[in-house]
Parts: C-alpha cells; sequence; structure tokens
C-alpha cells in the first residue's frame, strides 16, 4: 500500500524527470538552431561583399543578416547558464556547500525542498522555451525580409 508521502515522492521524482527532459529538449533544439541559423548566414557572407546590390536588396539582405544574428543571439541566451538562485538538493546549491552542510542536505529529503526544486527547474525550461520561440519569431521575420531580398533581385533588370 502506497502513503501519501511515498505517493507524492512519486509524483515529485516524476516531475523532476519530466522537467529536466524539457530542459534537455530546449538545449538540443538550440544546438540545431545555431547550426541552421549559421548556414545561410556564413552564404551571405560568402557571397554578397563585393557585389553591386540594388539598394533595395541590399536593405533586405541587411535586415535579414540582422535577424539571423538576432536570433542566433536569442538562442545563445537560451543556452547560457544560470548559475544564481540555486534552491537546496540541486548540484549548484551543493557546490558551495561545506562536506557538513551536504550531508545535513542530502538527509533531508523534505517534499517542500523537492517542489521548490521543481519549480526552479520548470522556470528554467519556461524560460528557455521562451527564448526558443522569439528566436523562431525572428528567424521568421529574417527569412521573409531574405525571401523578398531574391524575390527583388530576380526582378531586378540587369542582375
Amino acid at each position: 500500500m502506497t502513503t501519501p508521502d511515498n505517493d507524492l515522492d512519486t509524483r515529485l521524482d516524476a516531475a523532476t524527470v519530466t522537467t529536466l527532459a524539457e530542459i534537455s529538449r530546449t538545449d538540443a533544439k538550440s544546438g540545431v538552431l545555431l547550426t541552421s541559423f549559421s548556414l545561410p548566414l556564413a552564404a551571405l557572407v560568402a557571397v554578397v561583399p563585393g557585389h553591386d546590390l540594388p539598394p533595395t536588396v541590399g536593405i533586405l539582405v541587411g535586415a535579414g543578416a540582422v535577424g539571423l544574428i538576432a536570433a542566433m543571439l536569442a538562442v545563445l541566451v537560451v543556452v547560457h547558464p544560470r548559475l544564481s538562485g540555486a534552491p537546496r538538493g540541486n548540484f549548484l546549491h551543493w557546490s558551495l556547500c561545506t562536506p557538513e552542510d551536504l550531508v545535513r542536505d542530502l538527509q533531508t529529503s523534505a517534499a517542500a525542498d523537492r517542489a521548490t526544486q521543481v519549480i526552479h527547474l520548470s522556470q528554467i525550461a519556461r524560460r528557455k522555451f521562451v527564448g526558443l520561440r522569439l528566436a523562431g519569431i525572428i528567424t521568421g521575420v529574417a527569412l521573409v525580409a531574405l525571401g523578398a531580398a531574391l524575390l527583388v533581385a530576380l526582378a531586378w533588370p540587369g542582375m
């Protein structure tokens, strides 16, 4: 028979595992996005310099490049570790402990401490998702600008 405390421990463990998986997922997506953003930016850097672009095309290419750079910066903020404000029961907290403090912390498995840790991890995951969403929106705008630059360049006489 499970007691209410055992049931709560099980749910807190599941919540911790789920939240850590979401953090991992956002970090994996961030790596893919950084790689994806760098490819068109590298192409622009390789192709555009030294070419006389019509003013409209130049402005659109510039806006697209700035957008890709902004999206990359947003993703870098997502993966940037936050090292302050760690709750008890967390390796960041333990890094500041004495051996005695660590033993005392590990002996305490209070549900409130574990719940605080789940909340803290959930806040980290939420910030990461918000950052990825922002990077996606910025990328969409940058791609529209780059697509428009391509269309204008194709329609421009003599290009």
